[in-house]
This record gives structure tokens, sequence and C-alpha cells, in this order.
């Protein structure tokens, strides 16, 4: 993808600029769907590095249309024309929106569990870590997929593929180390030591 239209969301989503709301959605599912590792004719055309990448932009195209006050606020740039590209993207039409909405603080409780020492011990011993293991941990809390989305402002869509370590419908491996490291932070854990375990196992899954 050239430069010229990395940031041009409309586009990567394949939608006219004068979409209504709704559209949006239908728009990035139908995106989502068609560059997933589950769809084998993509193979064709990109590469597996290239179709994820396309995957990490059509998912910040959606974080910012399907939002009405960064859509505002990218429409705004975009149509100016005298925006860098750098003023378009995700970090910084989100970064312009804190500035005119201040956010109050989130609220980041979680509900309660009932502790198992033992279990508790067994994470904190813990060296070897996978999707399955942080699964096991994350329902241990009482967290949904969609609290740890809300905590961690990673996509559900991401969090499950990552409980799964399913490759071929997550991004670059460098965002999914980042991911890990932000869903240990939720639920507790060592996020160093989780993400360096966690990641070694999904390398070595790549290479079946």
């Amino acid at each position: 993808m050239q430069a010229t239209t990395r940031y041009n969301y409309y586009e990567i989503l394949e939608l006219p600029a004068n979409a209504p709301q709704h559209e949006v959605t239908v728009a990035y599912d139908r995106a989502r769907s068609t560059y997933s590792g589950d769809n084998p004719a993509i193979y064709t055309i990109f590469s597996e590095h290239e179709a994820r990448e396309l995957l990490v932009l059509i998912e910040e195209a959606y974080q910012v249309l399907g939002n009405k006050i960064l859509r505002n606020i990218y429409d705004q740039r975009l149509r100016n024309g005298l925006s860098s590209l750098n003023d378009l993207t995700y970090a910084s039409i989100l970064e312009a929106s804190k500035q005119m909405y201040p956010e109050p603080k989130a609220d980041k409780s979680v509900p309660a569990y009932k502790k198992d020492e033992a279990f508790e011990k067994e994470i904190a011993a813990q060296a070897n870590w996978d999707g399955a293991l942080l699964k096991k941990v994350r329902e241990y809390k009482n967290l949904t997929v969609q609290k740890v989305s809300e905590i961690t402002k990673i996509n559900s869509y991401y969090v499950t593929a990552i409980e799964a370590m399913d490759a071929g419908n997550l991004p670059a491996v460098v965002f999914v180390r980042g991911y890990v490291v932000q869903m240990a932070k939720a639920l507790g854990l060592d996020d160093k030591k989780v993400a360096d375990s966690y990641m070694k196992n999904f390398k070595n899954g790549l290479g079946k």
C-alpha cells in the first residue's frame, strides 16, 4: 500500500467518504473477513506478512471511522488537504480528541473473585505461558473477553485470537507482543515474564 493511501481509511474499508455510520461496521466486518487467514485466496494476492499488515490497517480504520468524534476530526483533516500523513494517523486523531474532550477517569474496576491459594502459587511460579493459560487465568479472575478488551483497549477479536494463539487472525509479531503485555498487566501478571514466554511459544508455533 502506497504512503499516500496508508491513512486513507475510507479506501482501506472501501467506503465512500459520505457513507452513513452504520455502513462502517458492515464494511469493517467485510474487510476483516476478506483479509483474514481463514480466506486462503488472499495469499494469491498478498504475502502472509502483507495480509497481516492489512488487518492492522483495517483495525485502525475502524477505530477512527467507527467513532463519530474521531471520524469528524479525521474528516476535517482529510478535507483540508493541508494535513501531513502524521496528522492522519490513529494516534494523532486520538490525541486530538483527548484535547477536545478530556476523558473522565476510566473505571478500571474488575469483578471480585474467590482466591484459590494453590492456583495463585502456580501462577506465581509459572514459567511457560501460552494462550490457553492466559485464558485460564482470565476466567479464574472472572474477567470476560469484553472486559479485558475494555481495560486494555485491544479489540476483543484480538483478545480471543491471542488466547487461541491463532496467528492467522493476528497482526505482525511486534503487535502481538504489545497486546500480550497489556493483557498480562490487566490480569495482574508479570508482563515481561509472560510476554517473553508467550512469544517464544507463539514463534515456535509459526514454524510448524
